[in-house]
């Protein structure tokens, strides 16, 4: 057992105390603020027929989409099959169908992900990327950007169901690594120049950044010291993580990943600290990097015997209900 002071474990308590009672401040999520955005575009676009239509048969996709999520999975490839009707009319532009099939094959890639049929999650994640790099090219949506990074976001949970966990944090730090300037191109033979990332507003790129970097939380909040440590070396080598976190367009993120080094390192005085002025301003904007590092705070309690300390946590948590399933299962 580590020798600390009873100071730094008082600092650590009442942080933590504050940032539970803490305001939440989420803000829209970027899937709301990019429905606006491409509905928007859509109706300069498109006739208002064709947005009709399209409009139908996105809700039979949506239903689909909430069926899969809740493991309907027959009721839910029904509706993907009535959402494919629009590609078979020929009274519907180009312009329109390839929007409505690059978003149904992304929504589809969802029930083959239910299936475990990892390999047609692959070829559908294929078609809905060269699908939207046509939209952006040829047609000026250059907000589907946003899109592809959201499919490739998406194999990177792939590769973790497939407990392919190196793949996995390769593939999102890359892209955190891209939507950071430090990049210019990714993994997939698209058109990926970060100039396009500066065309994007400013609040979809921060919050792909927070559910990236949280993607990649939940995966290392399931393996061992040794494990995590591997991982985060590999994330090492793409993404720069800075010294002073404050300095970044992403403070809250990176320093996430100096709190997470400083654990796996073993390093408790520079995790209890720099913990402490993380967990003090409460979830905000990012509240499963929040839950991670409580998550890791848990197993820092077990280790030191702080059992008032961990029952405190413990107990408060039953009340945070957008706690994930995973780490509901590690807190006991």
């Amino acid at each position: 057992m580590l020798d600390i002071s009873s100071q730094l474990l008082a600092e650590i308590t009442e942080s933590y105390r504050q940032g539970c009672t803490a305001t939440m401040n989420i803000p829209a999520g970027s899937g709301d603020l990019f429905s606006e955005k491409l509905e928007a575009l859509m109706a300069k676009r498109l006739p208002l027929q064709e947005q009709l239509l399209l409009r139908r048969y996105s809700n039979a996709r949506s239903q689909g989409m909430v069926a899969a999520r809740h493991r309907q999975l027959t009721t839910a490839t029904q509706l993907f099959e009535e959402a494919r009707k629009p590609l078979q009319m020929a009274t519907l532009s180009r312009e329109s169908k390839l929007l409505h099939q690059s978003f149904l094959e992304q929504s589809a890639a969802y029930l083959d992900y239910c299936h475990q049929d990892f390999d047609q999650v692959y070829s559908r994640t294929e078609e809905a990327l060269s699908l939207s790099a046509i939209l952006e090219e040829e047609y000026g949506y250059d907000i589907l950007l946003m899109q592809r990074i959201q499919l490739l976001h998406n194999l990177v949970r792939t590769e973790a169901r497939r407990l392919n966990f190196t793949g996995a944090i390769a593939l999102a730090a890359q892209l955190l690594a891209y939507l950071d300037g430090q990049l210019q191109t990714l993994p997939t033979p698209h058109p990926w120049g970060f100039e396009r990332i500066a065309r994007q507003p400013p609040e979809f790129v921060s919050v792909m950044f927070a559910q990236i970097t949280g993607e990649v939380a939940l995966i290392l909040a399931g393996q061992d010291r040794k494990q995590a440590a591997n991982l985060l070396t590999i994330a090492a080598d793409y993404l720069q993580l800075p010294v002073h976190s404050e300095k970044s367009r992403y403070p809250r993120s990176y320093a996430w990943f100096s709190i997470k080094q400083a654990f796996v390192e073993q390093d408790i005085t520079t995790f209890l600290t720099q913990a402490a002025q993380f967990l003090v301003q409460g979830r905000a904007d990012t509240p499963l990097l929040w839950y991670t590092i409580i998550n890791d705070l848990l197993a820092l309690c077990n280790e030191q015997g702080w059992l008032d300390f961990r029952q405190e946590i413990v107990q408060d948590s039953l009340s945070w209900n957008d706690l994930p399933h995973k780490l509901i299962l590690m807190r006991s």
